[in-house]
């Protein structure tokens, strides 16, 4: 029997965007039901047309009546090939852990626009966890829209739009594991290091690097130490985070692309995390 998962789903069927000054709002907030559905049961309910949301009470979509989420999405909406499902699928994170991608009802050709879900093994239960939860994945991918993290988002369905099934679930246990590195990215915003006070030079950083083993660290702390890299140097760094990073063809440069000049969207990496995490590998900046 194939696994399902708790998702609000909408009786509207919908080909556009509803306008922000309708008066359908009230009945399309009032409009979802709360369904235990399979993943591909949801990807044909999205390719029909049909918009989803988190499970809430009251028959009203409202951050107060919010009962739990078993599903995360992000919106790349950049409008060129970071926002397309060839592009986005080749990720690692999304080829290990999303359900499936589909291109949005705001997608064109010119523009391409596309969404990945992640559904999760177990449900999250509180408001402000799931908000979290959205947010440190914001913060693992720099260019997908910042605003998609309230706990009671809707996602419009998108009819007939290009789909891509992966089928894979995020463990609610991994997603906890980016949570700390996302907050421990926070923290690191907010107290900078005085360990690390001067700027680093690329010989540096490569006798660190080297301490660091890119295949025997945890995909966000694979991230991590790309965006310190690229937050320390800029674009002259690339060579330098290539060299380390041994990732598949593409791979490095499609997720370096993803960063802002703060390192990312939500909480920026200074190459101190680089620095830390070597010292976990046995590097000493003494040893230089």
């Amino acid at each position: 029997m194939a696994d399902t998962y708790k998702v609000s789903i909408s009786c509207y069927v919908l080909d556009k965007k509803i306008p922000p000054d309708s008066d359908m709002w009230p009945k399309f907030n009032a409009s979802f039901l709360n369904c235990d559905i399979t993943d591909l049961d949801l990807l044909t309910e999205i390719y029909d047309g049909r918009s989803i949301t988190t499970w809430h009470k009251n028959n009203w979509r409202a951050s107060d009546n919010f009962e739990l989420g078993q599903h995360i999405g992000l919106d790349f909406d950049t409008g060129d090939k970071f926002s397309t499902m060839d592009y986005l699928k080749k990720d690692k994170f999304v080829d290990k852990y999303a359900s499936f991608l589909y291109t949005t009802i705001s997608h064109t050709a010119e523009k391409p626009r596309a969404r990945v879900i992640f559904l999760l093994d177990k449900p999250i239960m509180q408001a402000k966890n799931y908000s979290t939860a959205a947010t440190a994945l914001l913060w693992l991918f720099g260019t997908a829209d910042k605003q998609c993290k309230d706990a009671v988002r809707f996602f419009y369905g998108s009819k007939n739009c290009q789909a891509e099934y992966i089928g894979e679930v995020l463990p609610l246990e991994t997603l906890k594991e980016t949570i700390a590195k996302y907050s421990e990215s926070e923290k690191q915003t907010k107290k900078p290091s005085k360990q690390y006070i001067e700027p680093a030079s690329q010989k540096e950083v490569s006798e660190a690097l080297r301490t660091i083993p890119p295949w025997g660290i945890s995909y966000e702390e694979w991230v991590m130490v790309l965006m310190g890299i690229h937050r320390e140097f800029g674009d002259a760094g690339y060579q330098l985070a290539e060299s380390w990073a041994s990732g598949k063809p593409g791979e490095v440069e499609r997720k370096w692309k993803s960063f802002k000049d703060n390192g990312n969207t939500a909480g920026a990496v200074t190459i101190g995390t680089v620095f830390g995490i070597a010292k976990n590998f046995g590097w000493k900046k003494s040893s230089l």
